[in-house]
């Protein structure tokens, strides 16, 4: 068994701000997450209850752990947008945290394998696999779970990126962390949508971090004027809470977080609603943002410009009504009636529209009902 002061500084040495240790069991945490999934709170993310038991028992994915590293990098506060606006949230500002975070993690492996460990019996993760990451987290003493469901770090805040590693030998835990939200709901009175539907539970169906990255389609019409300047996730919940102020600091990993992609820096929200296939492939390689897909983007983009109300996006929402996408159509149509002044344009492209779903949304912008207008 290594010791944990050489684990420590072996993850330290491979980037990591905070290692803690942890039992590999999620505890009550199950159950919450039971409930949340049976309310329906998860959307459409069917692939957390497919992999439901696998997500609750982490000795299912890692039969020979005995212990938790957990891992996390601290990365705010800057924040990022497109050139002339279209804000993304800031762990996606910079290179792929799946990437960054998994190359140190598998660094840190290959120093425990040099130990003496064997490989097999090691299991890292960052984001995607079947775990309750911020359950690991929490128990191992990372931050303490906020009433947004976020991880808050007494000493550097809320601006998280977590990864763990299972050891195959027991390590003493470090226990909870220090600190709470107290009588704070901050994040539950500013959240845009109303997600935080109660301190400690989120409805992922109104999170703005879920319809901007993993719903597919249509965003629902109640949810899209709140997206406000959001083309990407949203930071809201973290902007506001108090323990932001220690946020910051952190060394070279949460610098290639912070790291402004080129692609952020060079595409305009006219740009996204117009990204051909050619340039997405070419230029936003290597950022998580991608996670949103193509389709998602533009159909975030034409939101966000519907909620900027500037006119000069006219000409490119006209062009989107055309486009061989029914989902950045109807998207369009819906901008072009925040934008007003279209009716013409619109009634034309009703005239010409196939898709039944694309004419509602035609039709609910020529309205100019709640919706549309």
């Amino acid at each position: 068994m290594i010791p944990p002061r050489t684990l420590r500084e072996m993850a330290h040495e491979a980037g990591f701000d905070l290692v803690r240790f942890g039992p590999v069991e999620v505890g009550d945490h199950a159950d919450h997450f039971a409930r949340w999934l049976d309310a329906g709170r998860a959307g459409d993310m069917h692939y957390l209850h497919r992999n439901r038991a696998r997500i609750v028992d982490p000795h299912l994915w890692a039969p020979d752990a005995r212990s938790v590293m957990a891992l996390a990098v601290a990365y705010g506060p800057a924040g990022t947008s497109l050139p002339g606006g279209g804000r993304i949230a800031r762990y996606a500002a910079g290179r792929d945290y799946h990437r960054v975070l998994g190359n140190a993690t598998r660094k840190l492996a290959k120093r425990l394998q040099g130990e003496g460990v064997d490989p097999a019996h090691l299991r890292l993760g960052v984001d995607a696999v079947p775990v309750l990451e911020r359950a690991l987290a929490v128990r191992a003493g990372i931050g303490f779970l906020a009433k947004s469901s976020m991880v808050i770090s007494p000493d550097l805040g809320p601006y998280l990126s977590l990864a763990e590693l299972t050891l195959p030998f027991v390590v003493d835990g470090d226990g909870p962390a220090p600190g709470s939200c107290g009588t704070c709901t901050r994040c539950l009175d500013a959240c845009p949508t109303g997600a935080i539907v109660a301190p400690f539970q989120v409805d992922a169906r109104r999170c703005l971090s879920y319809t901007t990255i993993e719903l597919r389609g249509a965003i629902p019409h109640e949810l899209r004027a709140a997206q406000g300047d959001w083309l990407f996730g949203c930071d809201v919940c973290l902007e506001v809470c108090p323990f932001t102020r220690f946020a910051g600091g952190g060394g070279a990993l949460g610098d290639d977080l912070r790291r402004t992609h080129p692609a952020l820096e060079t595409f305009t929200l006219t740009g996204v609603l117009e990204l051909g296939p050619e340039d997405y492939e070419r230029h936003w390689v290597g950022t998580a943002v991608r996670r949103a897909t193509r389709q998602g983007l533009r159909r975030n983009a034409a939101i966000v410009l519907g909620n900027r109300r500037d006119p000069s996006a006219t000409p490119a929402l006209a062009r989107a009504l055309a486009d061989d996408d029914a989902v950045v159509r109807g998207h369009a149509a819906w901008a072009l009636g925040r934008l007003g002044g279209n009716g013409a344009l619109l009634a034309g492209s009703l005239a010409r529209e196939p898709d039944a779903w694309v004419r509602d949304e035609i039709e609910t912008a020529l309205a100019g009902g709640e919706h549309g207008a």
